[in-house]
């Protein structure tokens, strides 16, 4: 950090030289360790992301090789290796969250000009098995815009905010993606027709991630990191009723284009 400071000459004395040299010692030594810090959560990211991630892919294959393994597997068997490999896919997604709000927090990308349409169909295309399996029915808009933003974490809100949708909207879900121009920014959101959230829960929706140690936290982290990644671009996001029943989440990002 570059601390520059203007003293006129009748306040050049001995005590204001001394206070600006020992302000400026200060920054040099908390941009050291804010430095340090960052270097810690983003080997931490990356540990989590290959270290835990590895040896829980291992289970869950060992859970298909068991069921494929036994010519007719018994309901028992199923049960219990199916438990394994749902709880261990749960960590697995859970672990990739940790690791991308790490390793976000860690590195500061520099945002550039993304075409929202490639992030889109880039998120419909690795969630497309799960809105077969599930019947859903995706619209969207023909045209999407160019936004100034960081591409990974875009197509992460995108991830979250769909697969948010598909969890809660009931079967056979119906989900709509859009946008509008607000002056200087872009306003990005997925509906759905599931049965919406209590007023008294919307305030926990995008839980801010620097609180989730709370006891009475979310457990899931998908809306928290999707704050976060929103934050960390400027923008902000939230949670509106949708009319007609069902519930809207929304994200603005910054549309200069400049």
């Amino acid at each position: 950090a570059n601390v520059i400071a203007t003293l006129a000459p009748e306040e050049w004395q001995p005590r204001w030289v001394a206070q600006i040299f020992q302000t400026s010692i200060r920054m040099q030594v908390l941009e050291r360790v804010n430095a340090h810090l960052r270097g810690d959560l983003s080997t931490i990211g990356r540990r989590i992301s290959h270290d835990l991630r590895t040896p829980l892919a291992a289970i869950y294959n060992a859970c298909e090789a068991i069921n494929e393994a036994k010519a007719e597997p018994t309901a028992d068997v199923e049960m219990f290796t199916g438990s394994i490999a749902t709880s261990t896919n749960e960590l697995i997604q859970l672990i990739g969250r940790m690791s991308l709000i790490l390793r976000a927090s860690a590195e500061p990308a520099q945002p550039k000009l993304v075409s929202m349409d490639e992030i889109v169909f880039a998120t419909l295309q690795r969630l497309e098995a799960r809105i077969l399996r599930q019947g859903a029915t995706v619209t969207k808009p023909a045209v999407w815009p160019i936004v100034r933003g960081v591409e990974s974490w875009l197509e992460a809100i995108w991830l979250n905010l769909l697969a948010n949708a598909l969890q809660h909207s009931g079967s056979a879900p119906q989900i709509e993606l859009g946008w509008s121009e607000v002056p200087g920014h872009f306003r990005f959101w997925v509906s759905d027709r599931g049965s919406g959230v209590t007023q008294q829960k919307v305030a926990k929706l995008f839980y801010p991630f620097h609180i989730l140690h709370r006891l009475n936290a979310p457990r899931g982290l998908g809306l928290s990191l999707v704050q976060r990644l929103v934050e960390l671009q400027g923008g902000t996001c939230g949670y509106e009723p949708r009319v007609g029943g069902g519930a809207r989440n929304r994200a603005l990002v910054d549309g200069r284009r400049a």
